[in-house]
């Protein structure tokens, strides 16, 4: 399969800055830190890291990737049907 290539992002496109915040230093009460992650709440938008929950998203995924594998029949005795009421 041949490698993914993205075209390059235009420069006439305005972007907003994305601030990552440690859940670490949050956590260690480091000031800095705190007063970071407000600016970014209130102003910008953020990414965290480092929050410990690595572990539980790989289990997700490794139950997604299961339940994929999964024969039709299956995972037909799950259907939700179209009526909207569906949630993911």
């Amino acid at each position: 399969m041949p490698a993914l290539t993205l075209p390059t992002f235009p420069e006439d496109v305005p972007t907003h800055p994305l601030l990552i915040i440690d859940y670490r230093l949050i956590s260690a009460r480091g000031s800095h830190e705190i007063d970071r992650l407000w600016e970014a709440a209130t102003k910008l938008g953020f990414c965290l890291k480092n929050h410990g929950v690595d572990e539980e998203v790989d289990g997700m995924f490794e139950m997604g990737a299961e339940t994929m594998k999964l024969p039709l029949e299956e995972k037909m005795r799950f259907e939700q049907g179209d009526s909207g009421m569906s949630f993911g």
